[in-house]
């Protein structure tokens, strides 16, 4: 959806792009477009290769035809695919393939708080934060306090300033457990951003209740459907066991009893399901109950997701905590050795 605003022509997903067409006997995704049946193209532009697993990048590369050109765009300080592989920092490690790293930040305005502090937290300093501005820290030592902030924030003191709650603002969060994690976050915003109402029909399952009006994310790839892990939209009607969801002017999508755990809200997301997004406010927590997660890069990830405004919200040790962490797990794909020594020979 960014791209296409950003370039006035249409973009898709990677997974649209292909076909996706469901899982396969071996339970992976088959696609429409593959080896046999390859994509008519000459250039490819793909963005967001730091989010792309081994898998799926054997797959888009199986379905480019001999001749095209293919440039990925990425962001190797930011978190790694959820899958497996480290696809963009092999291709880098390689030294193989021709690549140019672009210092000129377009998101934010040059001068912007958020474009300094992102470079002073992946060289691993602490931000420069102020009470006020578009980079704020608020030092709050108790969760559930840290928490009800959040709730003030997206329903009184950011809307006075002119942003919307559901389409501007987003809260990102660490963690899905406890007052700070996302769970409780999109409890206690929808019951302050959309209230139970006779004029707002919900449905419930065994993990949250949905109500029209709310904002909900796609938790799964559905390949009949056509909507993917990470999409976002809003619940536009419910009936009786059945819900519809706008996604895009191209995209509602109906779902029935036992579809709606394929669904989350999306009032707080995680992290990582911001990746790829962009926002024009970004509210994150960082509270110690959420230390094991507290990495640089995760810290670094989520600021580079806003527009104009960054509040983080919580402990200083934390804070600390996650700009000074920046051990990242190990993956052993031996990518970048095999393209080495590939183009070697």
């Amino acid at each position: 959806k960014r791209l296409t605003e950003a370039t006035g022509q249409k973009a898709v997903t990677v997974h649209r792009m292909l076909e996706a067409q469901g899982a396969g006997g071996s339970g992976a995704p088959t696609f429409g477009k593959n080896e046999d049946e390859q994509l008519e193209a000459d250039v490819i532009i793909l963005d967001e290769v730091s989010m792309m697993d081994i898998s799926l990048m054997q797959h888009f590369l199986a379905a480019v035809p001999d001749g095209a050109h293919v440039i990925f765009v990425g962001d190797v300080d930011q978190l790694p695919s959820v899958g497996p592989g480290t696809v963009l920092r092999d291709i880098l490690r390689s030294g193989v393939i021709p690549s140019v790293c672009l210092t000129d930040i377009f998101r934010q305005k040059g001068e912007s708080s958020i474009v300094m502090n992102a470079h002073a937290i992946n060289a691993g300093r602490l931000p420069v934060c102020s009470p006020q501005g578009d980079f704020q820290f608020w030092e709050i030592d108790d969760e559930e306090a840290v928490a009800a902030q959040i709730v003030e924030l997206c329903t009184k003191v950011l809307p006075q300033q002119g942003f919307s709650p559901l389409t501007d603002i987003q809260v990102l969060a660490p963690m899905h457990r406890l007052a700070c994690g996302t769970d409780n976050l999109n409890k206690v915003l929808q019951a302050a951003l959309n209230p139970k109402s006779p004029q707002r029909p919900e449905l419930t399952n065994a993990a949250q209740t949905f109500r029209l009006g709310d904002k909900v994310i796609q938790t799964k790839n559905n390949y009949t459907k056509q909507v993917f892990n990470g999409d976002i939209g809003f619940v536009m009607a419910i009936e009786p066991g059945r819900m519809t969801v706008h996604f895009s002017d191209e995209l509602e999508v109906d779902y029935e009893n036992g579809e709606f755990g394929e669904l989350a809200l999306a009032y707080a997301l995680t992290v990582h399901k911001s990746q790829g997004s962009e926002y024009p406010v970004v509210i994150l927590p960082l509270v110690r109950s959420h230390t094991i997660m507290m990495q640089r890069n995760l810290l670094y990830t989520a600021v580079t997701r806003a527009k104009r405004e960054v509040i983080l919200l919580g402990s200083k040790a934390a804070l600390n905590t996650a700009v000074g962490n920046n051990r990242t797990s190990k993956r052993y794909t031996l990518l970048a050795e095999r393209l080495y020594y590939g183009f070697e020979r």
